[in-house]
């Protein structure tokens, strides 16, 4: 059993004395008068009774004064117990926790040390309203802490009444509101957040209690309605638009309450002397709903705009002789033209939605395939040309443009065809090359004539020399050989021009035309530098003639050329093909007649022969090198017309 308190623990021992003085007298163990033993005998019992039963209420008090005592120590919210004199008396463990020192050293200071400066005046009033027996509620005071830390907490306190009514002892409770401090922080902050998001979103905002009231509002709605904020707190939605106030809105919010879902409506009202749309978007919240307005009236109109530009554009599409169709990359038709519909001879209610193409003979599959694979996000345009198979068994030519969409992975989605039926066209361009090859097996048998006679002609002349001595005459004849000798030039160019545009153009390797044109001349010390990687170009086969006459001149005129660069440029136009030197360049005034016929130191017909081959595929060609830092030709390529076969991608 636990000692009793100091105070208890003298008036129990007091009584122990006496029940042991009077112990001897009740068991008779002392010598008495026998008279006065009868007179002591009956107060003797009843003073040992009260004797016992006082040591066992003493001890029965202490028990709970004890019970109490550390209750009051183990309560979890800060005890202190001070004087009227706000002297600590007494402590428990939550209050030494809370300050950061020991119970036991808290007892005897002032507990004004422990507040904050600021704190002190509360302090000091609710001691004297305490001492005027008011009643206080709970306030917030700033504790400081042994380690210099402040705490909030709401201190609860009671007095204690002496005689006379004088408050004697002070009850404090304290109560750590750390936590609600930072909660009510965060609140704010995410109160302000929200505010600030609702204040600078475009749309009108609105919190709404259960009965449609304004709870809340941004500056859109301010401005939408017309009304500050302070006149529209508290106010029905429909009394601040009265537009929304019909069945299909008001049916609307009651779904959303009803249900506990967001949805979207849509109203038109007008504003400033115009109808408006708006997006009326509303979402439930506890309190009640949040309504989002938005201005959709440039959206509407943009698409109405948009509805009549697609029926414009399907009109122009419908109205073209092209063949026009879009398909998945399954093949699988989305879209068809009214040509192309009736070129396959099928309505096109039968072709959308299907996977549906003519017949293409084996050996141009691989070239549609190869015009497919070679699309990219960079370059999604490509041309081919192949044979088409039609359902009644004839061989038709087409020539398709073909666009690819990509998503954002850079995988083709969808592919768009332009084309047309250049069977006619193809044939007529054959016949044209048989026709051509007939003018020019007679142009060569007139031409082998022509120098024949001509070499007939040059040996009369001989034979004229030697026979005349006449100065007049041998001039005479001098200017016949000569006429003779530009009749010569003049067959011999006729013979190089025969040959253009007589082959179908083809794909050309660009690095191995030079090369061959670079093999047929002899460019001694001189370096040529292809650097085309795996170009191709479409054009006419004698394009390798281009490069023989732009190295040749090179080689004749450039004086001091060592190098020669053959390199692509790309831009948005397609390319250019650049052709350079390091040698003494082109003058500026020569620039303008550059390739024009008969203009040269030598046949005058080589750059004027160039232009032409390069025409014949839309290819052209330009100087534009300083004079006394080289040639610089670019021949430029348009889209469609080059390729990089090596990259897998055609242009």
């Amino acid at each position: 059993m636990q000692p009793l308190t100091p105070a208890l623990e003298d008036l129990l021992e007091h009584l122990e004395d006496l029940d042991r003085r009077l112990r001897p007298l009740r068991a008779g163990e002392d010598a008495a008068p026998v008279g006065n033993l009868l007179l002591l005998k009956p107060d003797l019992a009843e003073i040992y009774d009260q004797v016992d039963a006082l040591i066992a209420d003493i001890r029965s008090i202490d028990a709970a004064y004890r019970r109490y005592r550390d209750r009051f120590l183990d309560l979890p919210a800060g005890c202190l117990c001070t004087g009227a004199d706000g002297i600590v008396l007494e402590a428990n463990r939550a209050a030494a926790l809370l300050l950061g020192i020991a119970a036991d050293r808290l007892q005897g200071s002032p507990l004004g040390v422990h507040l904050h400066p600021g704190s002190v005046p509360a302090f000091r009033s609710a001691v004297a309203a305490l001492g005027r027996g008011e009643d206080l509620p709970a306030q917030e005071f700033l504790l400081v802490r042994a380690d210099g830390g402040t705490v909030p907490a709401t201190a609860a306190v009671s007095a204690t009444y002496g005689s006379g009514g004088r408050a004697t002892e002070y009850l404090w409770v304290f109560h750590d509101i750390s936590g609600e401090k930072r909660v009510e922080k965060d609140l704010r902050e995410s109160e302000d957040r929200y505010r600030e998001l609702t204040e600078n979103v475009s749309d009108a905002f609105l919190a709404l209690d259960r009965d449609g009231r304004v709870i809340s509002w941004n500056r859109a709605a301010a401005r939408l309605s017309g009304r500050p904020v302070e006149e529209a707190v508290g106010q029905s939605i429909y009394h601040l638009f009265p537009e929304l106030q019909n069945d299909d809105v008001i049916g609307f919010f009651r779904k959303i309450a009803e249900t506990g879902r967001p949805g979207v409506s849509e109203c038109r009202f007008d504003l400033h002397g115009r109808e408006h749309a708006f997006e009326v978007r509303a979402v439930p919240t506890r309190a009640g709903v949040s309504v989002y307005i938005r201005d959709i009236t440039a959206r509407r109109e943009a698409e109405v705009a948009l509805r009549r530009s697609e029926e414009r554009c399907r009109m122009v599409v419908e109205s073209q002789t092209e063949l026009i169709c879009r398909r998945l990359p399954d093949g699988t038709i989305t879209f068809a033209n009214d040509a192309y519909c009736r070129y396959l001879g099928i309505p096109c209610s039968d072709l959308i939605g299907r996977r549906y193409a003519l017949t293409v003979p084996p050996d141009d599959q691989a070239r549609i395939q190869e015009s497919l694979a070679s699309l990219t996000p960079g370059h999604p345009v490509s041309a081919v040309e192949h044979r088409v198979i039609m359902p009644d068994g004839r061989v038709r030519w087409q020539q398709w443009t073909n666009t690819a969409a990509f998503d954002e992975g850079g995988s083709a989605v969808e592919y768009q065809s332009v084309g047309r039926d250049i069977t006619d066209a193809r044939m007529a361009g054959e016949a044209l090359l048989l026709a051509n090859r007939k003018l020019n097996l007679l142009s060569d048998v007139t031409r082998h004539d022509i120098l024949n006679r001509l070499n007939v002609l040059s040996g009369y002349l001989d034979l004229y020399r030697e026979q005349v001595s006449d100065p007049e005459l041998l001039e005479y004849c001098r200017k016949e050989e000569e006429a003779v000798r530009d009749i010569r030039r003049y067959m011999a160019f006729t013979a190089e021009y025969r040959d253009v545009g007589v082959a179908a153009p083809a794909w050309q390797d660009v690095r191995r035309i030079v090369r061959e044109a670079a093999a047929g001349l002899d460019p001694g010390p001189v370096a040529v530098e292809v650097r085309t990687r795996d170009l191709e170009v479409y054009a006419d086969p004698l394009i390798v003639r281009v490069f023989e006459n732009l190295i040749d001149n090179s080689l004749r005129h450039g004086e001091r050329v060592t190098r020669i660069r053959i390199y692509p440029e790309e831009s948005g136009r397609g390319i250019s093909l650049v052709y350079e030197d390091d040698g003494i360049g082109i003058p500026h005034a020569a620039k303008e007649n550059l390739f024009e016929r008969g203009f040269g130191r030598k046949t005058g017909f080589g750059l004027f022969l160039t232009r032409e081959i390069l025409g014949i595929t839309d290819l052209s060609i330009r100087e534009t090198g300083e004079p006394g830092k080289g040639v610089r030709f670019e021949i430029d390529v348009p889209p469609g017309f080059y390729r990089f076969t090596g990259r897998g991608q055609a242009r």
